[in-house]
């Protein structure tokens, strides 16, 4: 065995013998004890070759083979599909990723829900009545909404957790109030979607306006999520050849 072949077997050797942090929410029907402990090996062994915050379409295929592994039923969408991205015992559920260097432990921001395509989308505030009817079209075919959000990133250690926006939440957008930036340089002009409570903001919708014309979801509290699981680590040591 070559020296860097040796080096790579010690790190993975280091990662598992080092102690962690898990916990699962008693009452979490997608996170079985063999889930969480499988998936976060995934995680610890994903930090044996990288740095980088696990990625969405890692997600989408450790979260699949590890609900196979447990028994549970899982399939992945046909790659381009619009809406959900993994039907679990048969639900359509939404995976997205949250790990920007500013990330909040208790707001919520999923930079890309969803892309807005076609529709009348200019510099009319009533443009932004289609764009959420996008959003609520979208949603119409998702029944669960999970996201992996990356809190530390290794510095000194890694922290993960698995949070759930109810889909109830997000539906409160039917009723939320319009903001269009008429100052902005964009073009088409961005706007919100507010969702308010008794004065108090909930969370938004932010329609962009740049090059990717995407819809981002902005200061959602985390106290309105569901817990699901969380996986605390050392990454191992990187032994040098």
């Amino acid at each position: 065995m070559s020296d860097y072949r040796l080096s790579l077997v010690q790190n993975m050797v280091q990662v598992f013998s080092q102690p962690w942090t898990i916990k699962k929410a008693s009452d979490s029907d997608i996170i079985s004890e063999s889930a969480l402990l499988d998936f976060g090996d995934v995680l610890r062994i994903h930090h044996c070759f990288s740095r980088e915050p696990f990625s969405k379409d890692k997600f989408e295929f450790a979260l699949e083979a590890v609900l196979r592994t447990s028994g549970v039923a899982a399939e992945l969408a046909q790659r381009g599909r619009r809406g959900y991205d993994i039907k679990i015992t048969g639900r359509n559920i939404s995976l997205k990723t949250e790990a920007a260097r500013a990330i909040r432990v208790d707001m919520l921001h999923i930079s890309k829900f969803m892309e807005l395509g076609g529709g009348q989308w200019g510099n009319n505030p009533k443009d932004l009545l289609g764009l959420r009817r996008q959003f609520l079209d979208n949603l119409e075919g998702i029944d669960r909404i999970l996201v992996l959000r990356a809190l530390k990133k290794g510095d000194p250690d890694y922290l993960y957790e698995l949070v759930e926006i109810p889909k109830k939440l997000l539906e409160r957008a039917s009723s939320g109030r319009f903001e269009m930036r008429a100052e902005s340089t964009q073009f088409p002009k961005p706007g919100y979607c507010y969702v308010e409570k008794a004065g108090e903001l909930l969370f938004s919708l932010y329609f962009d306006g740049g090059g990717e014309r995407k819809l981002q979801i902005k200061s959602l509290k985390k106290d309105l999520c569901k817990f699901h699981a969380s996986w605390q680590f050392v990454p191992p040591q990187q032994n040098s050849v």
